[in-house]
This record gives C-alpha cells, structure tokens and sequence, in this order.
C-alpha cells in the first residue's frame, strides 16, 4: 500500500493500552483532526484533534500528535488525516503473542554448533593451548561468541520469565537459556577466570555459520567477563535448582569460583590483540560488573561478605565527577546495557530487600525513581516519546534498558506514568518513529528487509524477529556516512546490509527488547 507519513504502531495496541498516532507536517497539510476508521468499510470509530508535538533535535520536528485511548473494540483499523492513510493495525490483547515468540525464536535460530558449526578445537591465545568449546549464541552480525553480551541477554530473560512466565507460554525459555549457560561454563579456565570471547581471527565474509572454516580462538580472560559469569550463572542457579538440582549446583559452584579469582586479581581490562579483530566489547570501569556479581552471589548465598563487598564498590562509584558528555559517566546510576550491568545487580537486592537494612532500601528505591523521572521528561519533550536525549549505536536496544528502569520504577511506586513510557518505547520500535519503520524483521506493514546479518545475506532469507539495531546519529559505517549525512539522529537509519552501526543485529538487544515487551 502506499506510506504516508502517518506513524502508528504496526502491529497494533491491546484493549487497554494508551493509543498515540503521530504526523508530520507535510502529512498532516491543512488537517486538524484525525479519524480512526475500520479497515473493513473505512467506518469513522473516532474523530480527535491533532496538536502539535515537541520540537526536538532528535527527530528535527514539525510533528503532530493525536490520541485514540478511547477506541477499545477489538478489530482492524487505519488513521485517516484528509487524504492521507496510515499502515493498518489491530487492536487485540494478544496482538503481542506472535512477536514475543518470533523474537525468543531469534535464540533458537542463533545456536551455534549442534555438529553444523564452529565444532573445531579452539586456540587458547598466547599459549599453545587448545580448548574444545561448542555451543552458545552467535552474538549479531557475526557468529562469534562473547561472555558479556551472552551474559546481558541472559539476564534479561530470565528476569522477564521471573517477571511474567506466562508471556513465554509456548516457548520452552530455561532449556534456550541452558544452551547458552553449557556453553558459558566451557568458557571457564580452571582457575576461576573467564574467556573474554571465542571467535575466528578476523570476521567472515556473508556466509553460512558452516561455511566459516578458519580457526577459532579463545581470547584472554578479562574481568569484565568473569564478573558477568559469575553475576549470571548465580542468578541462573536459582531457576533450575527443582528441575535440575545437579545442574544448578554446577552453576552456583562456577560462579563462586569466578569470584573467588575476582576477589584475588586486579582488574583485567579486555583489549583485542593485534591478531584478532573481531568485536571487541572491552570496558575500562568494572566497578559495576564486580558489583553485579557480588550482588548476585549475595542473593544466591545469603552470605554478607558479598553484599558488604558490593556496596564498597557502589560507594566508589558515587564520587564519581559528573561527565555532561557522558551521562552513563555521573556518579551511581543503574544501568542494563553490556557495559553498565549495575541495574542487574541492584534488581537482585531488591528481590531480597528482606535482608536489606532499611536505610539501603530506601537509597536504593529514591535512586532509581529519580533515574526514571529524568527519562520520563525526556520522553515529554519528545515528539515520539522517546526517552534518549542520545542516540548512538544499538539504540534500539538502549531505549529498552531504559524501559527497563522505568520499569523498576513503576514496580516500586504504582505510578502508571512509568510504564506508559516504557510502552512508548516499544510503540517507537514499532513504528512510531519518523521513519515509519517497523524494526523488528518480519513484523508489521514496513519492516527490516536487508539486516546486517550473514545468515539473512548469505541464504537471502530473512530470519524473522530480529531488533535491528536502530538510528545512529553518529553515522559509524561507511554507508551510514554517504547516505544520512545532515539527517536529524532519528533518520539516521538505513535498510542497507553494510549498515552495520543503523542494521545490525544482537542477541542483547532483542533480549532487552523482549523483556520490557512482556512487561508492558
């Protein structure tokens, strides 16, 4: 059908849920209403008034607002503004189930392994070891295989399915997440520490997962990742210690020795060596993934010294000087992005606020509802509700680890304004955005058709349910840098294979995006 610069939410929105359509300027022409109408027959359901929305630098302006709420009869619709219709959409409270299942489904069709991929004997780097590895997710694009996005993505699922199993009805989430966790435990030397990655040298052309020959190599420990095991692995204990007593167990008992090798080494920062130039996922603070895994072990134990230790750390972080630039860099903030796990562990005290002093508590909760209130007036200052003044890299995928915040928040007061935002994030993912994309593969009316993802590029088959990766207003790649140029950060997207910085995909952020789906 033909796209008008009308943006709704594609698939739709459940009964109940607030309903905002979006214009712009051009699109909305002399117009001051608009009309909700049956997609059978064009009946007008609804008329409302369109108002002007913020102007903001994001996505450069001169948008339009209208809201439908009201309308809660099940069916299909379009928005109608004078001449001009937009994509058609369903109201429905399971209008989400297909999706939610569609992007778990991405896990399953990442595996690694299984005697098709990757089954050589891996290099250990540096020391003429070799090391059997199998298993595991391919992280993105690419098909290597890293601790600390294995660990994000984990995390993130597992505290939704804790959250809301029912969502993950007809998906069988813990046996997906052991596949992952057997191959996380294989990453552990014998002194406790924690292989940074396994991956080939250098990135494989646009192949099949079993057309990539070359060698693989086990990339040096870091603290980074051996933290982030042992925060995931404790966690992941709890959740199979009725099922599978041995197998948890052998989770729990990883993780102490991980942290036990922590709490004897300094920081080990991961930088590629010259060899290998495959994603390198280094970070240079690891306060929080130290205190992410302490706090972990703190909730799986109940043993003090972990949380004693992990509030030394959280402490440190406080004196931080605030960075403008840089606002992940101001002091104590939680956060649930790879490089920024304190949000992971801070969720695991409150699940065990019980043996919590009240004074933290209270520290804890005021925190974390003033981190969502900055992004709530960001989202009102925002033409589509977005709740990111930045707009870099894998913002798809940020925007719903900031969902996830605001997420706590509403968890920790009731205050449905909270949750109403973090639903916004997901209407902008889906199509309420001024690029009238819906970004998850295989969904909605206008969808990602060329990802930055070799198996989609090498069989010419989409895989379905795949966040990309989303805007950048940065323009990293080269295509971004010819094509987007002058573009306004929110149109700095491009549906372009070679887009790697706009059209990548990964396994953390699909996971962060399923987890606030299932929550809102």
């Amino acid at each position: 059908m033909k796209e008008s610069e009308i943006f709704i939410n594609q698939l739709g929105y459940r009964i109940l849920d607030n309903k905002n359509v979006f214009v712009s300027k051009t699109a909305k022409g002399e117009a001051e209403q608009f009309s909700v109408c049956e997609k059978a027959g064009g009946k007008v359901v609804l008329t409302g008034p369109l108002i002007a929305a913020p102007d903001d630098e994001e996505s450069g302006g001169g948008y339009f607002t209208g809201d439908f709420s009201a309308v809660q009869t099940p069916g299909e619709y379009y928005i109608q503004i004078g001449e001009e219709k937009s994509f058609p959409f369903t109201l429905s409270d399971n209008v989400y189930d297909e999706l939610t299942l569609s992007t778990l489904k991405y896990f399953t069709d990442s595996r690694c392994g299984q005697g098709i991929c990757h089954t050589g004997i891996a290099e250990v780097y540096g020391t003429g070891e070799q090391k059997n590895v199998q298993g595991g997710w391919h992280d993105a694009g690419d098909y290597g295989r890293y601790v600390v996005a294995g660990s994000k993505a984990v995390m993130d699922l597992l505290l939704g399915y804790k959250k809301c199993p029912q969502k993950f009805s007809g998906f069988d989430l813990l046996g997906e997440v052991r596949f992952e966790l057997e191959w996380m435990l294989q990453m552990q030397r014998e002194d406790g520490a924690v292989y940074h990655k396994i991956s080939c040298y250098h990135f494989c052309p646009f192949i099949m997962p079993q057309e990539e020959k070359d060698q693989l190599v086990l990339a040096p420990v870091s603290t980074a990742a051996t933290a982030d095991f042992a925060g995931c692995l404790a966690y992941a204990s709890g959740f199979y210690k009725e099922s599978d007593p041995k197998f948890s167990a052998q989770l729990l008992q990883a993780a102490i020795k991980a942290q036990n090798y922590l709490f004897s080494h300094d920081d080990e920062f991961y930088i590629n060596p010259p060899e290998i130039t495959t994603g390198g996922y280094g970070d240079h603070d690891v306060r929080d993934e130290r205190y992410f895994a302490l706090c972990s072990l703190f909730a799986a134990t109940g043993e003090k010294n972990y949380l004693s230790q992990a509030l030394k750390y959280r402490e440190d972080k406080k004196k931080d000087k605030p960075d403008p630039k840089h606002p992940w860099n101001c002091g104590w903030q939680e956060g649930f992005g790879w490089p920024f796990v304190s949000g992971y562990g801070t969720e695991l005290l409150l699940e065990n606020e019980d043996k919590l002093d009240a004074d933290l508590i209270s520290e804890i909760h005021s925190g974390i509802i003033s981190q969502a209130e900055k992004y709530l007036e960001t989202c009102d200052a925002s033409a589509f509700k977005y709740c990111s003044k930045f707009v870099f890299w894998g913002s798809n995928g940020a925007i719903c680890d900031l969902a996830h915040i605001m997420l706590m928040a509403f968890d920790l007061t009731g205050r449905k304004e909270f949750i109403k935002a973090a639903k916004a994030q997901i209407d902008f993912i889906l199509g309420c955005n001024p690029l009238n994309y819906c970004y998850v593969t295989g969904a909605g009316t206008k969808s990602v058709v060329h990802p930055h993802h070799r198996p989609s590029g090498a069989s010419k088959k989409v895989y379905p349910g795949m966040l990309a990766g989303g805007p950048c207003g940065a323009l990293l790649d080269a295509y971004a840098k010819e094509h987007l140029a002058g573009q306004p950060a929110l149109k700095c997207y491009a549906d372009a294979e070679p887009s790697y910085s706009t059209n990548e995909v990964a396994i953390y952020w699909n996971s962060a995006f399923v987890y606030t789906l299932v929550r809102v």
